[in-house]
């Protein structure tokens, strides 16, 4: 199991297609963490006020702003590393590293499903801060960042605590804060603590374990008479949008901008994101987005013989995430570019695994000359994820049907997979053949397995092969099904590409599933206004790449509002 993320089967439940009305989720089972004083409760409710969608359905274009539950969520190692590293700049302390790892829930690790606290939390969130602390008490002018104001009399106690309550909580540190760390303050001074340097570092390693910064809160006040929601703060809303954009905590500018009330407006918002986008954090998250719904780090535990090294996963991984960082995020290509795209990052050695020439003089890899090679899922580290030993069709089509098009299929009926429909050595395609013939396999099996048809030329870790392990000559040909119209047929992969990039369910599904990655939840039949919005917002921007899916989150209205009881 990759060490930063594992997965819990009984959460991973898969999500539908954004325009699903069936869907429910049941009800947030968030913990305070163990050790920690007070409580933590998160109401689920729908928005009020009017809604601003553009293009919506007409029940969406005069709903309240209406979106599904609201969860508390803890930050993520990820997420906490981050946010030590850009606010206490602390460096040589690899805080990941000491944490548990996070457990995904519906395919992603800031899923609030999968972030319930329990006592072995509470003891790596004190070696954390213990070993934030002892870094910070090494570096004596580490204060100054935070006020100029050093000494250990009352008043530089309290604008000590104030700045950073105001920066590790995200928000003013309240007066009984103030006056609860305040104390803790004076009692390390009492204590031997000579500087107001080093009794701020003990400060410091109390509220890196109090509930304020390891989790998400937001105020749960009442909304306005009438209705069911609330606008959320400006500095609520600059957490949104700092974890949303860079996994990390507010910066100065966007704290600046919530003390003076700036965080209320589309434009104002739109101002930040565009100023967000443009620093580091922002691809590293982009990335980021692609590993977990890629599942990606899987690749550390597949094992497909001695020919599937370490090194060779590694070198599957980084090609993925090398690319989405470059024709994504730096050339701002159009999201489902991905797809069809001609080019490639990769290591000299797995150029070489893919047949590839030499590169171009920037380092990149033409791919017309290789058969079957053309965008993401051929990649050698995808296909490998989501086929099997087998290469099976199965496992790919299900791949392709629940993360391409949202969509998924009940469990096979007991005693269904002892079903012999054509011999094991008989090729994937001639057994799919064979389920598609009988009921009541082709029930299932004929919506999922024709869409991995073109992926049969790919063997078990990716690699082209003309015949299969059996001696079976392989196809590409296949066709799409789309609802409501005829079947779409293809005769090699880069057609089914095509297809597929102008198959707006795949946009819409990929639309649902970076608003779930930033909402930290599946999506409900609640959300379904919100994502309307949001789709409408995408088909008017510009290059439809991720920057501008980003700003059709944030700037849709729903954004900026949260449910409450």
């Amino acid at each position: 199991m990759h060490p930063e993320t594992k997965t819990a089967s009984a959460v991973r439940a898969p999500t539908r297609r954004r325009t699903v009305a069936s869907l429910r989720f049941g009800a947030a089972a968030v913990a305070a963490l163990v050790g920690c004083t007070g409580s933590i409760s998160s109401t689920v409710g729908s928005s009020g006020g009017p809604g601003s969608g553009l293009g919506t359905s007409p029940q969406c274009a005069t709903a309240p702003l209406a979106s599904g539950p609201a969860y508390i969520r803890r930050l993520t190692r990820w997420e906490y590393a981050n946010t030590i590293a850009d606010v206490l700049n602390v460096t040589g302390v690899d805080t990941a590293s000491l944490l548990l790892p996070d457990i995904r829930a519906n395919g992603f690790s800031n899923d609030y499903g999968g972030q319930l606290a329990t006592p072995d939390h509470a003891a790596a969130y004190q070696a954390a801060a213990d070993a934030v602390g002892a870094a910070l008490s090494a570096t004596p002018t580490w204060l100054t960042r935070f006020t100029a104001c050093t000494q250990t009399v009352a008043s530089c106690r309290d604008q000590v605590v104030s700045a950073l309550g105001l920066h590790l909580f995200r928000r003013p540190a309240t007066t009984a804060e103030v006056a609860s760390f305040g104390g803790l303050f004076d009692t390390a001074v009492a204590a031997g603590k000579a500087t107001a340097a080093d009794a701020a570092a003990v400060v410091v390693r109390a509220m890196l374990q109090s509930p304020q910064f390891l989790y998400r809160l937001e105020v749960q006040a009442p909304p306005s008479a009438g209705a069911v929601a609330r606008q959320v703060n400006d500095y609520e809303m600059a957490s949104r949008l700092s974890y949303l954009v860079w996994s990390s905590a507010p910066d100065g500018v966007l704290l600046a901008a919530a003390q003076a009330g700036q965080l209320r407006t589309s434009d104002q918002i739109r101002a930040q994101v565009a100023r967000m986008i443009a620093l580091p954090h922002a691809r590293e998250v982009a990335q980021r987005y692609f590993r977990e719904w890629l599942s990606l780090d899987d690749l550390d535990n597949e094992t497909r013989g001695a020919a599937f090294t370490p090194q060779l996963a590694a070198d599957m991984k980084s090609q993925t995430l090398n690319d989405v960082g470059d024709q994504l995020w730096d050339k701002g290509q159009a999201l489902l570019s991905i797809l069809t795209t001609k080019t490639t990052l990769v290591t000299p050695a797995l150029a070489q695994y893919y047949g590839l020439g030499a590169p171009s003089a920037d380092g990149h890899y033409a791919l017309d000359a290789v058969p079957g090679r053309v965008g993401m899922l051929t990649h050698a580290g995808v296909l490998t994820l989501n086929g099997d030993a087998n290469a099976s069709i199965v496992q790919r089509g299900l791949f392709m049907y629940r993360q391409l098009l949202c969509e998924d299929v009940p469990a096979p009926p007991p005693g269904a997979t002892s079903v012999m429909l054509a011999p094991d050595t008989a090729s994937q395609r001639f057994q799919s053949d064979a389920r598609l013939a009988h009921e009541p396999c082709k029930s299932c099996h004929g919506q999922f397995d024709p869409l991995a048809y073109a992926f049969e030329p790919f063997d078990s870790m990716g690699g082209w092969q003309t015949k299969d392990v059996n001696g079976n000559t392989v196809r590409q040909d296949g066709w799409l099904t789309v609802p409501g119209s005829p079947n779409v047929p293809y005769a090699a992969v880069a057609d089914y590409m095509s297809l597929l990039a102008k198959d707006t369910r795949v946009m819409s599904c990929i639309e649902n599933r970076v608003t779930q990655f930033a909402w930290g939840r599946a999506m409900t039949a609640g959300d379904q206004c919100m994502l309307e919005d949001i789709g409408s917002r995408m088909n008017q921007a510009k290059s439809q790449n991720m920057a501008d899916l980003i700003v059709a989150i944030t700037s849709s209205p729903y954004f900026g509002y949260t449910s409450v009881q």
